[in-house]
């Protein structure tokens, strides 16, 4: 949902989605202000189905930063609809936070801020293939909101599709796990407005180890993790007075702790927590996760 900035002398404003939350619009120009020197980039477009795929995190760029922040809400029903089968009903919440600041070529200063809440439910079907490897195709679609400065149209329908794959086995003390997927994610502006979409190809892999000694009933462990990410076309990010960024592949190492025994916490089963920094094409994020990505 993209998250967009028109020239300082346009007074209206609209939203933009999938990588443009919002549009953002500066104030009017004032009369006396000197008009800013002509630039085919004047339109800063927020990636908005990149930040939100990312589920917990944010990445700053040309004075556009992004942040956003989920709720993982799941819940697993185990047997459905066969026998080792599952179904694992989604419907994380999610708010966002965006801001833009730059100065003009005629000296003025552009500062907007905007953020975004979302609920995108849907549902991925646990496949069994063999002991170690299970298939998950999922589907979800919903809808955000935007809030703050500039915001046009500000509600827009959000839906994301395809398949992940974990293998996992264990040698020793060690679990190894290796993922793979595909997905669809886009948005569409609800009225008038901007629409985006893009194709991700993604793999990693993770080892994880028990960490020795236990705090109460915890046994935790720590696991090591490294992913790469390839879009087939381009993730364009646009930037203020410069060419856009395009981005067509990714790395990310991450690490996380859980428990190395099997664990509860309020609505999740064996939680995990991680931290993880993906790199690649000019652009840099912070990325935290509630488990392995797979």
């Amino acid at each position: 949902m993209p998250l967009r900035l028109l020239s300082p002398n346009l007074r209206r404003a609209t939203w933009v989605c999938v990588a443009t939350l919002g549009t953002l619009a500066s104030s009017p120009q004032p009369r006396a202000q000197t008009p800013p020197a002509p630039n085919p980039n004047r339109t800063v477009d927020l990636n908005y189905v990149y930040a939100a795929d990312l589920g917990f995190g944010g990445y700053s760029l040309a004075g556009l930063s992004a942040d956003v922040f989920t709720l993982p809400l799941a819940y697993t029903l185990p047997g459905v609809p066969w026998n080792g089968w599952a179904v694992r009903l989604l419907a994380p919440v999610q708010g966002g936070f965006y801001s833009f600041g730059a100065t003009d070529t005629n000296g003025q200063h552009l500062s907007i801020k905007q953020q975004s809440l979302s609920v995108v439910p849907g549902a991925e079907l646990q496949i069994p293939l063999g002991d170690r490897v299970v298939l998950k195709p999922f589907a979800q679609v919903g809808v955000v909101h935007a809030f703050g400065s500039g915001v046009g149209n500000p509600d827009a329908m959000v839906y994301l599709a395809g398949a992940r794959a974990a293998t996992q086995w264990r040698s020793g003390a060690y679990t190894y796990t290796i993922g793979n997927g595909v997905v669809f994610a886009g948005d569409k502006t609800l009225g008038s407005g901007f629409s985006e979409h893009y194709v991700a190809l993604q793999i990693g892999g993770e080892v994880r180890r028990p960490l020795g000694f236990k705090i109460g009933e915890w046994a935790p462990d720590l696991g090591l993790y490294a992913g790469t990410y390839y879009y087939p076309e381009p993730l364009v990010f646009s930037r203020f007075l410069r060419s856009p960024l395009r981005v067509a592949n990714q790395g990310e190492i991450a690490f996380s702790i859980g428990s190395a025994t099997p664990s509860h916490i309020l609505w999740s089963s064996n939680p995990r927590i991680g931290v993880g920094y993906v790199f690649g094409g000019g652009l840099n994020v912070w990325h935290a996760n509630f488990g392995f990505p797979f």
